[in-house]
């Protein structure tokens, strides 16, 4: 299943982004994010800035639910195939 990844551009808590499974609630603007990473049948970075963020920095799925990837470091695990 292919999705967006995005990282938070506001200072908003976390916990007021998502619901119990972790997912972004319905009502939030997919505009406070910016997105770096994509996970398809080929996934990769969506700015050459991406990977260069510290391992622990959450992302969040903006086009769909986050399928085990909730930060950096799970995106670069991916690229790698770990």
């Amino acid at each position: 299943m292919s999705t967006k990844f995005g990282i938070l551009k506001e200072d908003i808590p976390h916990d007021k982004l998502v619901d119990s499974d972790g997912d972004l609630h319905f009502y939030i603007s997919k505009n406070i994010f910016e997105p770096v990473f994509f996970r398809g049948s080929t996934s990769r970075w969506l700015t050459s800035f991406g990977e260069q963020f510290k391992d622990d920095t959450k992302v969040y799925a903006l086009d769909n639910t986050q399928q085990g990837i909730y930060t950096i470091k799970d995106c670069k695990e991916l690229i790698d195939g770990k």
